[in-house]
């Protein structure tokens, strides 16, 4: 492959190219959608993956389905005690009460983890964000909505930087979704996981998800994210025999992994090493969340392109940005020369509790 630098191997797909940039834009107009005139913000973008079947590859395998979503803030907030108020904590707590609990709404939530539920995908994935302060009763509360999405072969968690907001042993924190946090027989099969937890994989048919941890402790007003080289070192590894088996590669991460997605104060500090991992040994999908917006960017790698996607969080409301809540499904299928990879969003809609289609496109179909 020819020497190119990470500006040039990194492509945000934008306008025309993509249909959106950040997560109200990836859909239909809110007000249209209302009045039951449904006009796509980027209608050639949008309706061109809805080809004709003729026009598509001959298939050789079934279809895996994987729904994703992230960044829960799961609500209400259990009452939190005067010691458990210290440190970075304070800071959150004023912060959500001045305004964060009417922006992650669980009535939201509950209607988008209903919509995932009746939709039945083979497998889901949450990267991350799922508590708000990190007090112990909202992992015990975390975990109890982590059953109710599915059980633990069915569903993957990983954690972000709010499941990290304090230093907490695993027993009182997100040790309760250990069961939720683990690789399954046929991804240990082909990839041992270390005894920090991270990274592990799980197999499912030719689908092989790949699960990272970039939560760290931090500062107050930072939320940034780390790998570390042993990770790093790990995630190499895993990517390079997953692709000789010839798998299609999900890389789930809470960050924004690729550099300049996010500020110093918010990003994953080792993004230009990890995008060099990812570069040299390949992968297909990158899925994360932190940002709370829809985006979608492609990275030029060894195998092929990696499509690089974030979504919103799965309980907001804020004015203006309609729908804000949102999950995406992943149809992927082995097909004649590659892969097929089609992406669905599915939203809150803003005048009744229901969850519609906002948007589908085709990511890839080599």
């Amino acid at each position: 492959m020819r020497q190119m630098g990470l500006s040039t191997l990194v492509r945000p797909l934008i306008g025309k190219e993509a249909g959106f940039r950040v997560g109200f834009t990836s859909c239909l107009h809110a007000d249209a959608h209302a009045k039951g005139a449904v006009r796509p913000l980027f209608p050639e973008t949008i309706l061109a993956s809805r080809r004709p079947e003729s026009s598509l590859r001959r298939t050789t395998g079934p279809v895996f389905t994987l729904a994703h979503l992230s960044d829960i803030h799961l609500s209400p907030m259990p009452r939190a005690r005067r010691r458990d108020l210290l440190g970075k904590r304070v800071l959150g707590y004023v912060n959500w009460h001045r305004g964060r609990k009417l922006v992650h709404r669980r009535d939201i939530l509950d209607v988008l983890t209903r919509d995932i539920v009746e939709q039945k995908p083979d497998h889901i994935a949450v990267t991350g964000d799922l508590v708000n302060l990190g007090l112990p009763e909202e992992f015990v509360l975390a975990a109890e909505w982590l059953r109710h999405l599915g059980s633990p072969d069915r569903v993957t968690a990983i954690p972000g930087n709010h499941d990290a907001y304090v230093r907490l042993h695993p027993e009182r924190g997100t040790g309760h979704w250990l069961p939720y946090m683990q690789s399954n027989d046929a991804g240990e099969a082909l990839i041992r996981t270390p005894p920090t937890g991270f990274p592990f994989v799980q197999r499912f048919g030719d689908v092989a998800l790949v699960a990272l941890s970039s939560a760290i402790p931090t500062m107050p007003f930072i939320a940034a994210g780390r790998l570390g080289s042993a990770q790093r070192a790990l995630l190499g590894v895993a990517l390079e025999e997953l692709g000789r088996q010839g798998l299609f590669r999900v890389v789930l991460i809470h960050h924004p992994p690729l550099p300049g997605q996010s500020s110093w104060g918010r990003g994953l500090r080792d993004a230009k090493a990890f995008a060099g991992i990812v570069t040299e040994k390949g992968a297909e999908l990158v899925l994360h969340g932190h940002n709370h917006e829809q985006t979608v960017r492609e990275l030029d790698t060894v195998s092929g392109p990696a499509f690089v996607v974030g979504v919103p969080s799965a309980s907001e409301a804020v004015e203006g940005r309609i729908p804000a809540a949102r999950y995406n499904e992943y149809r992927i299928r082995r097909v004649e020369g590659g892969w097929r990879c089609e992406m669905v969003g599915r939203a809150v809609a803003n005048t009744s509790p229901h969850v519609w289609e906002c948007e589908r496109r085709v990511l890839r179909n080599s």
